[in-house]
């Protein structure tokens, strides 16, 4: 359920700041709060009942102090909702769903050996095509049992190009 309603508060929070022409601003104060999250261990704090309303809400009240009035109507609009535990959440889930937008991901290059500069930019190339993608950042990890060629994966698509599974398909054709 807690996902659903991430989803709701992401979309609402990302039309309100396409409407007022804010979305870039919004995005970076999204991912700045959000890395607060993770560099304080928020989440934790927000879903744990150890801690009061009254202690939690302190901390909205802080994180207002530094935010734009879209970010604060939101905040506060979470927190009166009795939504602070899932916070984190539809933070994540405001980056997943601007980037199903924008058309922009993260996509894992698994390789032998390490990727040259050149390499990388040609993977960004081929990925924005095969994936429809208008931004990419390559993510280069190094696996020496792939024994060459590549694996890309991004958006839960696989491009498995490697030698050993090649060589586990021609096993299978022979047996």
């Amino acid at each position: 359920m807690a996902k659903v309603n991430s989803q709701k508060y992401s979309k609402a929070l990302l039309e309100v700041a396409q409407e007022q022409s804010k979305l870039e601003e919004i995005l970076a104060e999204v991912a700045q709060v959000a890395e607060l999250f993770e560099s304080q261990n928020l989440t934790k704090f927000f879903s744990d009942d150890v801690y009061s309303a009254d202690i939690k809400s302190q901390v909205v009240d802080t994180l207002n102090n530094s935010a734009s009035d879209l970010m604060r109507n939101f905040l506060n609009t979470v927190r009166l909702n009795g939504r602070l535990a899932d916070l984190y959440e539809i933070l994540q889930e405001v980056k997943n769903t601007a980037d199903d937008m924008f058309k922009i991901a993260d996509v894992e290059v698994i390789s032998s050996v390490a990727l040259t500069e050149n390499q990388i930019q040609k993977f960004e190339q081929l990925t924005k095509a095969k994936f429809d993608l208008n931004e990419v950042k390559v993510i280069n990890t190094v696996d020496e049992k792939i024994l060459g060629g590549f694996i890309i994966s991004s958006r839960g698509k696989i491009i498995d190009s490697s030698i050993k599974t090649q060589l586990a398909k021609i096993a299978n054709e022979i047996l």
